[in-house]
């Protein structure tokens, strides 16, 4: 497409057969990108009509984009080539590897002719009855046909793209600059999941001092409004004993009225717990939460945003009160609040696996009868509470049930770390945030958006949860959301300084919305006087856009522009202003 313009007689109708069939209807869009107007502007400079032709009768073509000894008569034709022809001649003449090539060539060197050949000026390799492209020492040009086999090509991976170099070029270490080349892609980072194992290891989780001490709490969401109005349950669970206590609430339940169940349900009878363990759900990051916690002695230790794992207690009681209801509700779901009760039994009743007794009987002191216990004789008579043998009995539970725990936390870990990589970020580095941990801002289909967002610098390395650690990112102002991610949520950001001209990485606009990290400055454009004199017109204000990090990438964009593509971005920097001078 970009040099079949040269086919064309200025002023005389013509007939262009392509296999490129979406030309016919590009007109036709109602929305066009920046690249797309810029080429119906070069189009609509010759009168032609377009024919389709499948790629498999379009011969001509084919033979002429892919030949390699046909490539003088490619250059000869397509006025784009010749100035790239210039550009490899005159690059041969730098390159001491080429030039002694071309003088073995010149002096008639028979083990030189054996592999390389002269066409038009430029040197090719001929092996195995293929011709290929000899690039000489030259960074523009060498990321130029780079770009060409990967970039153009569809960004696959290492393997197809040093196969489409391997059919068209040869140079030194071409193989090498590929892998560097594809392993610093940022379009391959920011829209390619990674396959390898997720960062952060486990490692044991301080086991409290014993039932009563630390909480685990969190919402769930049935996605079912029951008959009293209740949608959410409240799960609360003692991190000791694995005792868990489970509350209907409203779907609407504020702060304030979380506290009050977490007072009639858990504090009436079981006192303050030294810590709480949550999410960072707005109700327990409020300043009301905050300030009954400090009431109560209570230490806050919320998790990094979307990350369940941290809060496993919660999380595994989740899984838990989703199974078991389905055994005993009604297909119409909306009495499932009145079941809470018979399956927070069911599962105080039996046997954890981590404790390896009942959280009944751990966090009571004593087990539940059950229907069985009518059936059959006890096998030991049970102590009475307040008695002696009561309180020996009790003693060693608690130190057989930490044994038991330390047991299962190694099991797990040695299980999980399996598959899990060590998290190194330092501070300073850049990384890239998976983009399913942001909030969208646009109604995009999230299977069509990139998988990571970035990349942005490491504030600060925080938090000391059981999974690893957690990193403050320096994520885009106009982005609501908070800026603590785990390790998992963040992967590595590869860079090199080895192909400067490598064309851009930046992400394409979508929609007419430009994609941006943030404003960083701004400036107003000189504005001339009126004719006749009057008052001066208001000057138009540019401002500076960061589409990543890298400052390199900064582009300066109208106001009226941005107000159309990106206005929170404008008015998030627009109120941080408040006066500031700008560029000159």
């Amino acid at each position: 497409m970009l040099s079949t313009k040269h086919l064309f007689i200025g002023g005389s109708f013509s007939y262009l057969r392509t296999n490129h069939q979406t030309l016919k209807w590009i007109k036709t869009r109602p929305t066009l990108s920046d690249a797309l107007k810029r080429w119906i502007e070069v189009i609509d400079q010759y009168d032609f009509k377009l024919e389709y032709q499948k790629g498999e009768y379009n011969k001509v073509a084919d033979a002429l984009s892919r030949r390699a000894d046909y490539l003088g008569a490619l250059v000869s034709v397509f006025g784009v080539s010749e100035e790239l022809t210039q550009s490899l001649v005159g690059a041969h003449q730098e390159d001491p590897v080429t030039m002694y090539i071309i003088r073995k060539l010149q002096a008639k060197d028979k083990a030189t002719k054996n592999e390389f050949v002269m066409v038009d000026g430029l040197l090719f390799l001929d092996k195995a009855g293929l011709k290929r492209l000899v690039v000489p020492s030259s960074e523009r040009l060498r990321s130029l046909f780079l770009g060409e086999c990967h970039d153009a090509a569809g960004h696959f991976g290492y393997k197809k793209t040093s196969a489409n170099l391997v059919q068209r070029f040869w140079w030194p270490g071409m193989l090498d600059d590929a892998k560097k080349y594809v392993e610093t892609c940022q379009v391959c980072e920011r829209d390619k999941p990674r396959t390898q194992a997720p960062l952060g290891l486990l490692k044991p989780s301080p086991i409290p001092a014993g039932p009563g001490q630390s909480v685990s709490m969190d919402f769930m969401d049935t996605l079912v409004t029951s008959r009293s109005g209740k949608r959410h349950i409240f799960v609360i669970i003692d991190r000791f004993t694995k005792y868990a206590r489970l509350i209907a609430m409203p779907e609407t339940a504020r702060t304030n009225h979380v506290i009050k169940l977490f007072m009639d349900n858990w504090v009436r009878d079981f006192g303050l717990p030294k810590s709480i363990v949550s999410d960072r759900d707005v109700r327990f990051t409020s300043e009301l939460w905050k300030k009954t916690a400090e009431q109560m002695g209570s230490q806050l230790q919320t998790t990094s945003g979307n990350h369940p794992e941290a809060n496993g207690q919660a999380e595994q009681m989740n899984t838990v009160v989703q199974h078991l209801p389905r055994h005993y509700i009604k297909p119409s779901q909306d009495e499932w609040d009145e079941k809470l009760p018979l399956i927070a039994s069911l599962y105080n009743n039996a046997v954890h696996s981590s404790t390896g007794v009942s959280p009944n009987q751990l966090h009571l002191g004593w087990k539940p009868r059950s229907a069985l216990d009518f059936l059959l004789p006890e096998n030991r008579p049970s102590a009475t509470p307040g008695t002696l043998e009561y309180g020996v009995q009790y003693e060693k539970l608690p130190q057989q049930v930490v044994e038991h725990i330390e047991k299962a936390h190694q099991a797990m870990i040695a299980s999980k770390n399996k598959h899990r990589r060590q998290s190194s970020f330092q501070v300073g580095e850049r990384v890239w945030v998976k983009a399913s941990e942001l909030g969208q801002e646009f109604e995009i289909s999230r299977k069509l958006m990139p998988q990571y967002f970035g990349p942005w610098e490491v504030l600060d390395i925080v938090g000391d949860e059981m999974d690893g650690p957690t990193y403050v990112i320096r994520t885009a102002s106009h982005l609501r959301t908070h800026p603590v991610f785990h390790a998992s949520e963040a992967a590595p950001f590869a860079e090199t300084d080895q192909f400067p001209s490598r064309r851009s990485m930046l992400p394409p606009t979508m929609d007419g919305q430009v994609d941006i990290n943030d404003i960083v400055d701004h400036r107003d454009l000189p504005v001339p006087k009126p004719l006749g004199g009057g008052r001066l017109p208001k000057p138009k204000r540019e401002y500076r856009v960061r589409f990543s990090t890298d400052p390199k990438e900064d582009r300066w964009f109208a106001r009226e522009e941005l107000i159309d593509t990106a206005p929170q971005v404008v008015a998030d920097y627009e109120r941080m202003l408040k006066g500031k001078a700008p560029a000159k």
